[in-house]
């Protein structure tokens, strides 16, 4: 027990190590249900629903992005990090700066495929194309401004080991406009990532503590907001004190924390399938065939093309890869649109209602999303 808290916990008697210690111990836990979290994500799509697509694949890429962060965490902390600069050789901190200097684009990278899954699973599910025309120029922005955090972190100081050693002839960006910046474009892209689909949702005819879990679901991406916001007080503590070795441990730990929880809850509305087949009472959709007091029957609609567009908010999917559908359901639509009693299903193709099929498709339609 002493050992654990020696390690979690910063003593002054041993110059600050354990601080880097904390923060090695902060990024390995978050890593790790990082990964165990896009685990059961890839499990649930590839092993229970049969199919897969870019959003998963990017997810992916980021998990990646956030074990090389790790790397350059625990390379940093063999190197010193957390012990006053004074007490090291300027070569060993020479080295725990070319190891921050690597991991702040592997943080950015990381931040922005997490966005990029998010937004690939809008385009799949969301039809609209006012909808869709606004998470086109969302990926445009997100890309741009990543790219620019990436290579700003690379080249930041001209030349490019004026970085970790500042005696050194040349000139450095000012850190702390850099990285503020970086971070309030983070939060700003969080924000609207959050609440894009909103209206979307509420929209949908469900029961309303399904609806509402529905949301909150989409809605658990404010805690990234939040670890933003969290980690600029580290990142001013980093850039205007000159002993980079010991305060920089708060901003490591910080922007594992930002990562990593976007990762987690960009997976969250994928983990349906696993949690429906461990507890299949929990999420069954009988509680919405209670709610609407009628009983799917075998039905053949037919409807314009306006009147299909007019109700429809998830349309058919055309990946073969994915073999499913994104439905409407509207139960006891009574609205001078529709003069159909019961439950409505509409896609672009066909409208067609079975008994058999509506339940996979209801299922799909709040497990997937």
């Amino acid at each position: 027990m002493d050992a654990l808290l020696h390690t979690l916990v910063a003593r002054d008697e041993d110059n600050g190590a354990s601080r880097g210690r904390r923060a090695l111990v902060v990024t390995a836990v978050l890593t790790a249900i990082s990964t165990v979290i896009v685990a059961m994500r890839l499990y649930a799509r590839l092993g229970l629903m049969k199919i897969t697509g870019r959003e998963d694949w990017a997810i992916l890429i980021s998990l990646v992005f956030s074990l090389i962060y790790l790397a350059l965490v625990a390379a940093q902390l063999n190197y010193g990090m957390g012990i006053h600069s004074s007490l090291l050789s300027s070569h060993v901190l020479q080295q725990q700066l070319k190891c921050l200097w690597a991991a702040i684009p592997m943080y950015n990278a990381s931040l922005a495929f997490t966005k990029f899954s998010i937004l690939f699973q809008y385009l799949r599910i969301f039809p609209g194309r006012s909808f869709r025309i606004a998470c086109h120029i969302m990926i445009a922005i997100v890309a741009t401004y990543s790219a620019w955090a990436i290579v700003s972190g690379y080249v930041n100081c001209v030349p490019v080991a004026k970085f970790w050693n500042h005696d050194l002839p040349g000139t450095c960006l000012n850190f702390e406009a850099v990285w503020f910046f970086n971070a309030s474009m983070n939060i700003a892209t969080d924000i609207t990532l959050l609440v894009l689909p909103m209206p979307l949702l509420s929209q949908l005819q469900l029961p309303r503590m399904q609806k509402i879990a529905l949301m909150g679901v989409f809605a658990i991406g404010i805690l990234v907001v939040v670890t933003s916001i969290l980690r600029l007080s580290s990142l001013r503590e980093v850039a205007k004190s000159p002993d980079t070795s010991y305060s920089n441990v708060g901003a490591a730990y910080w922007t594992a924390a930002e990562c990593n929880v976007a990762i987690i809850c960009s997976c969250l509305p994928f983990l349906r399938p696993i949690i429906s087949s461990i507890f299949p009472k929990l999420l069954s959709t009988n509680s919405y065939n209670r709610y609407t007091g009628n009983k799917p029957t075998v039905t053949n609609l037919t409807a314009t093309r306006t009147q299909t567009r007019h109700t429809q908010l998830f349309s058919q999917n055309q990946d073969k890869d994915f073999d499913m559908y994104s439905i409407n359901v509207k139960p006891g639509d009574r609205s001078s649109h529709s003069s159909f009693g019961g439950i409505e299903v509409t896609t672009e193709m066909t409208i067609v209602q079975e008994s058999t099929k509506l339940d996979n498709d209801e299922r799909r339609l709040v497990g997937d999303v």
